[in-house]
């Protein structure tokens, strides 16, 4: 959409996100490409005929042990992913023809995950030229590092202030208790690790949280992607956390999935909803805030066009 210019002429672009926390994202994120590679090779008994095989599966492997050598050589703030999503069979007896690898790329900044998919792909060619077979790159998707707007953050942040946080009735504090049963001492430190000693002995208490963090900008970006950052390139974007689940909660957990439907998460959606809406009210009372906003916008992208991750003609996987 941002690609195809769905976003341009805007003033703003207002967002949110679940969470387990009330604030504005003061941060970038980061870009991110996602890549099937897909391995063709020759099936063959495994035990009769193996010199007659060439493993798709070998290659798959093959790639992912490259993979995994190469995190010792990207910048520390790339993270490298990837899934095997289809081993080629379940008969161990056979020389598997196919298979093929998910791959998930992020850094900070889009020349720096093209760099690294780059690599990726020298990666799996080598893979495929050492079994013999071959490799296809399909394309599922790819997001643009956040671009942060200062002064549409603080507006949102003074609404946010202005309303308090949400109010969580006993039955969402009860059920929030008992999800915090079920985190490990481990997950329950990463959370308060995030903070500063007074605000972690604050949380320490909370099993949900009720009021808004202060506003914290910072230049380190958030370790993960959104395709919100793509509209951030095209128009001065803002964007808050709610509270939707327990302090704590790990994120693509089955806990955050429990509590997806809850008193908790409708609780926070509708705070967000009614933040999302004053910011917006108070853009259009104070319309010169918008024209600051895209000032600021012009400043940081300083000239740098932006460059879409998603190839031109793509089209959603449909049957996967």
């Amino acid at each position: 959409m941002a690609r195809d210019h769905l976003f341009d002429g805007l003033d703003t672009a207002i967002t949110w996100h679940p969470g387990d926390l009330n604030r504005v994202m003061a941060s970038g994120t980061l870009a991110n490409i996602e890549t099937y590679f897909v391995f063709s090779g020759t099936s063959s008994h495994a035990a009769s005929d193996p010199h007659l095989g060439r493993s798709a599966l070998d290659a798959a492997e093959l790639m992912d042990v490259g993979v995994n050598f190469l995190r010792e050589h990207v910048m520390q703030d790339a993270r490298m992913h990837y899934a095997v999503t289809d081993s080629g069979g379940v008969s161990p007896n056979v020389v598997q023809a196919k298979a093929e690898v998910l791959s998930l790329l992020r850094a900070p900044t889009i020349p720096q995950v093209r760099e690294i998919y780059d690599r990726v792909c020298d990666i799996a060619k080598g893979a495929a030229l050492m079994t013999e077979t071959q490799v296809e790159m399909i394309p599922d998707g790819g997001t643009a590092d956040l671009v942060p707007n200062d002064t549409l953050g603080k507006v949102m942040q003074e609404v946010m202030e202005e309303l308090g946080g949400p109010v969580f009735s006993e039955e969402d504090q009860a059920f929030a208790r008992e999800i915090e049963k079920t985190l490990t001492p481990e997950q329950k430190a990463a959370c308060l690790g995030r903070f500063d000693q007074k605000t972690a002995e604050r949380l320490k208490s909370c099993a949900l949280a009720e009021f808004v963090m202060p506003y914290h900008p910072t230049e380190k970006a958030t370790p993960f992607s959104t395709d919100v950052g793509d509209v951030s390139w095209k128009v001065p974007t803002v964007q808050l956390t709610a509270a939707t689940q327990a302090l704590g909660t790990p994120g693509h957990s089955w806990q955050i999935v429990s509590q997806g439907k809850s008193g908790i998460s409708h609780t926070g959606m509708l705070y967000a909803g009614k933040v999302m809406a004053l910011t917006g009210l108070r853009l259009f009372q104070k319309p010169e805030l918008c024209e600051q906003a895209k000032e600021e916008l012009k400043e940081r992208l300083n000239g740098e066009p932006y460059d879409c991750l998603i190839p031109e003609g793509f089209q959603p996987h449909a049957s996967r």
